[in-house]
């Protein structure tokens, strides 16, 4: 698996598919739940239902986020998909994105897909951690994209798995098409600003292209915010997770990421409505490591956009 692939599959942790540091990526991706954080997804969706016929770009309902995907492919992945989250206004460095998550049929294999203009990028994947199987196809075939509204899509898919992924006995896609309709998300509003030294170079200035999606659970409420900025002359995107006492950060590139994480009083302070953040967090490393002497500087505010209940 790619270093960067971590930020892209991390969204299947909220359906229990919690998955394992692969290469340079975090073991625990900010905005993704693990044993101290809480997803950064939008509402889910129900079912999937009837073809989608993909001509026409979707108009907002202005209700819940919704969307109808077909699939073709091999080992029973042909068929409807069955959504349960969708993400609409998410920064990436290549454009705004909208990401789906959902199930083949009723029961079969999980389906990811993240869709900007002109591309389309769709997974398959069971298991989690040591168990994770993952195939990923790659197409072109958008024929309209708003990261605030939605996206069609009819494209025939090329494999690129990477050769060191576990691939098990998941079936291919050749096609797939459908329409994501954002409905009432919203992106939310955010003032954050991350300091300090990455392994790719200094980091300073606010966070742009935010987006912000907040989590009530039973436990507390979690406030992930995703945005771009830059280490050195190098794009990055950083995603901040913060919640009561803990406060998590994520710096990636295209091929590698490193976290940051640390837990205290004064850290962040949270509510329904979002969040205000202030202190230092610690570059993670394995188990029994000598302790990374980088720390980052996280400062500033972020308001909820469109919050999940769990």
């Amino acid at each position: 698996m790619r270093p960067g692939d971590l930020r892209r599959w991390a969204p299947l942790a909220l359906l229990s598919l919690v998955l394992a540091a692969c290469g340079s990526s975090p073991s625990v991706a900010p905005g993704s739940p693990g044993t101290n954080s809480a997803p950064s997804a939008s509402a889910a969706t129900g079912p999937s239902s009837g073809t989608p016929s993909p001509s026409a770009s979707p108009t907002a309902t202005k209700g819940p986020p919704s969307a109808a995907l077909s699939i073709t492919g091999t080992a029973g992945l042909t068929g409807p998909v069955t959504a349960q989250t969708i993400t609409c206004n998410q920064p990436t460095l290549d454009g705004p994105e909208i990401s789906f998550i959902g199930q083949a049929g009723a029961s079969g294999p999980m389906i990811v897909v993240f869709a900007r203009a002109g591309h389309i990028e769709a997974r398959v994947g069971t298991g989690a951690a040591a168990t994770l199987r993952l195939r990923t196809f790659v197409g072109t075939g958008v024929t309209s994209f708003d990261a605030a509204t939605g996206v069609a899509f009819d494209t025939t898919l090329t494999e690129t798995t990477d050769a060191a992924t576990a691939t098990g006995s998941l079936g291919a896609l050749s096609a797939i098409s459908g329409t994501i309709d954002c409905g009432n998300e919203q992106p939310g509003t955010a003032n954050v600003i991350v300091s300090g030294l990455s392994p790719y170079g200094q980091l300073s200035g606010a966070l742009t292209g935010v987006n912000v999606h907040c989590t009530a659970t039973s436990s507390g409420t979690f406030v992930g915010i995703a945005g771009l900025s830059t280490a050195g002359t190098t794009p990055v995107i950083v995603f901040v997770t913060a919640s009561s006492g803990l406060l998590q950060v994520s710096v990636e590139t295209r091929t590698a990421g490193t976290f940051y994480t640390a837990k205290g009083v004064g850290l962040a302070t949270v509510d329904q409505n979002g969040a205000t953040m202030t202190g230092d967090v610690s570059q993670a490393v394995p188990s029994g490591s000598t302790p990374s002497p980088n720390l980052i500087h996280v400062t500033g505010t972020a308001t909820c956009g469109t919050t999940t209940q769990q």
